[in-house]
């Protein structure tokens, strides 16, 4: 995986890391509960996250010039506490959906509905739309998803510079997602006894955990340092690398709705759908700030 090699500017790191400390905080004061079902459609929208971090300037540093600075790092704990996307799209002004050609047959969007405006996804551009109907799917996620009738919107640009910040704060994200279920996997390991000592002892645990570590720390730096739309797009893959390690490591246990790596590789899996092709498209479409 490469990454751009801007680094923040001189003077900002101290910045970034209030900005991620308190974007932490407010995760754990706000956390979201897990909402998915396999039989009914599912939204994890959390309204308090949503006001703590809008109050503290979570929305508002998109239109700034070291956005991609800032939102790469900050993304990193929204992940980590499987906040709702919603709250990385919104920073692009309207949220996604993936136009008929990339899905086939239908159109969806994540987190809208009747009456909002989208960024209709299509194999390499994009379309500000607004959605006429909407009805709400069962998906492998909690992220509001529906199929979606679209009409054509008012023409909109969608600035190269906000694009750099909504690519930066969902690599964060990614990375967010692998060190979270390293986390659990990682300390479960250190506590299930196997053969009279740790799990993490035997060698092939040991090395599957390095592993997982090595490809977590180098997606948090690819999130640090302004990523490309090519960054996010190899992101998914390696983060869906870093989950078949740890359902390894955990077996069985991971696979149950009551222990929360599945609510990680769920969301890693739909991303790996979503990205690629939303990236594409708006990078091709974006337009210099």
């Amino acid at each position: 995986m490469s990454t751009q090699t801007a680094t923040a500017p001189v003077g900002l790191e101290a910045d970034i890391r209030d900005f991620v400390a308190t974007v932490r905080k407010i995760c754990e004061s706000a956390p979201t509960p897990d909402q998915w079902s396999p039989t009914e459609p599912c939204n994890d929208r959390n309204t308090l996250l949503r006001n703590r971090l809008s109050d503290a300037g979570w929305f508002d540093v998109a239109a700034e010039s070291y956005a991609a600075d800032i939102l790469g790092a900050a993304g990193v704990e929204l992940g980590r506490a499987l906040a709702p996307l919603d709250l990385i799209d919104d920073l692009l002004g309207h949220r996604v959906a993936l136009g008929a050609d990339i899905v086939g047959d239908i159109a969806l969007t994540r987190y809208a509905g009747a009456g909002d405006t989208v960024w209709l996804c299509g194999a390499d551009s994009v379309e500000l739309v607004e959605i006429v109907g909407a009805e709400p799917l069962c998906y492998i996620d909690a992220q509001s998803v529906s199929s979606v009738i679209t009409k054509a919107a008012a023409p909109a640009e969608l600035p190269s510079a906000v694009l750099d910040g909504w690519i930066a704060a969902m690599t964060g994200y990614i990375a967010g997602l692998a060190v979270g279920a390293l986390d659990l996997a990682g300390g479960h390991a250190a506590q299930r006894i196997a053969f009279g000592r740790p799990l993490s002892d035997l060698d092939s645990v040991a090395k599957k955990i390095a592993d997982c570590a090595t490809a977590t720390e180098g997606l948090q730096m690819a999130a640090e340092r302004r990523p490309d739309a090519y960054v996010l797009q190899q992101a998914p893959v390696a983060a869906f690398r870093v989950m078949r390690a740890c359902h390894q490591i955990l077996g069985g246990l991971g696979f149950t709705l009551e222990y929360p790596l599945q609510r990680y590789s769920r969301r890693v899996e739909a991303l790996r759908v979503w990205t690629p092709a939303v990236v594409t498209a708006l990078a091709a479409s974006s337009s210099p700030s």
